[in-house]
């Protein structure tokens, strides 16, 4: 029981959208600041990789460029891919960064001559990516919420077959099973951090949920 509200609750703490702080943690966490600032910022790269692959598909969607559905979910996961390595490069990488993958990928953009259009794909893209990333929007959330659900699902369920079974559940309503890998990484240094914990102060946290 104590176990599982301490994975819970370490999950809750990075799925948060401020930083982790040393002030927001208890004296028991302190010490697992570096590894959980790292656990955040991987699952905040996944929301924007994910959102990035949903806007780039929706555009390809109204481009009507590519009839093929096998085709285009080809190119959606190989410009997914390329973000992730972007975002892995470069903790510096933006929606520019981005935007200029997406409109490499994009068959509208692959076959402008005119320079004006395809600044004005640009624009269209990075607008539709700044909305989708802004807390409060509709994509957001559901991307936020279907990212937590994976990670949820590997932290409960462990990194086997089940846990696994449960992450891509979840990131393939939003079009972003490619990143359950990701996701596992991610979950198994929280599963970690609150194993070491429980074991160390397992006493403190019975005493704490038995006192509430």
């Amino acid at each position: 029981m104590v176990d599982l509200l301490v994975r819970l609750g370490l999950l809750k703490l990075v799925s948060g959208i401020s930083g982790i702080t040393e002030e927001s943690l208890p004296e028991t966490l302190k010490l697992n600041l570096s590894r959980l600032r790292a656990v955040q910022a991987q699952i905040q790269k996944i929301i924007v990789i994910s959102t990035s692959i949903l806007v780039f598909r929706q555009i390809l969607m109204s481009e009507q460029a590519l009839v093929n559905p096998v085709e285009m979910e080809n190119i959606v996961v190989r410009c997914g891919k390329e973000v992730l390595v972007l975002l892995d490069r470069s903790e510096e990488a933006g929606v520019e960064e981005i935007v200029e993958i997406m409109s490499g990928f994009s068959r509208d953009g692959e076959e402008a001559s005119n320079t004006n259009k395809l600044q004005a794909g640009k624009a269209v893209m990075s607008r539709m990516l700044v909305k989708s990333l802004q807390a409060g929007d509709t994509v957001f959330e559901r991307i936020s919420h279907a990212v937590y659900l994976a990670t949820r699902g590997v932290v409960l369920a462990g990194n086997g077959p089940q846990g696994r079974k449960l992450a891509e559940m979840a990131l393939r309503r939003v079009g972003a099973v490619d990143l359950t890998d990701t996701v596992v990484a991610a979950a198994e240094i929280l599963v970690a951090v609150a194993t070491v914990s429980v074991n160390v102060h397992g006493q403190w946290y019975k005493y704490l949920t038995d006192n509430m």
